[in-house]
């Protein structure tokens, strides 16, 4: 496994701890579902969940560009700690952007994986 591989994994894994629900399978049935995944169903299920990552991601960084739009809006407001507030918010929006492309990328792995094992 070469090591951008296993970048995009250790990455994809904190984000399915990041983002587990209740209501879901826990971030450690996942992972050990990504290192047994051998069927296409098993591909296509981790698939459709790096999909849903992926989504949750993308709305996380939309709300906080919502956030950041208004603290630009109103700068006094935040009074001297107006360019950290922004200088934090800028980086959560990059932070979610890259989580989501990962996703995204781990997704079409195991869909990539899924169409070999038909």
């Amino acid at each position: 496994m070469n090591a951008t591989l296993k970048t995009s994994i250790a990455l994809a894994a904190l984000v399915a701890v990041g983002c587990a629900s209740k209501q879901g399978p826990t971030p450690h049935s996942w992972a050990r579902a990504v290192q047994t995944a051998e069927t296409r169903e098993a591909h296509e299920r981790l698939a459709q969940h790096y999909d849903e990552i992926a989504q949750t991601m993308d709305a996380d960084a939309a709300e906080e560009r919502a956030m950041l739009a208004q603290y630009q809006a109103n700068p006094h407001k935040y009074g001297k700690k107006i360019q950290d507030i922004k200088a934090r918010a800028t980086a959560m929006v990059r932070d979610f952007e890259m989580a989501a492309q990962e996703s995204r990328r781990m997704a079409a792995y195991h869909r990539e994986l899924a169409a070999e094992s038909r």
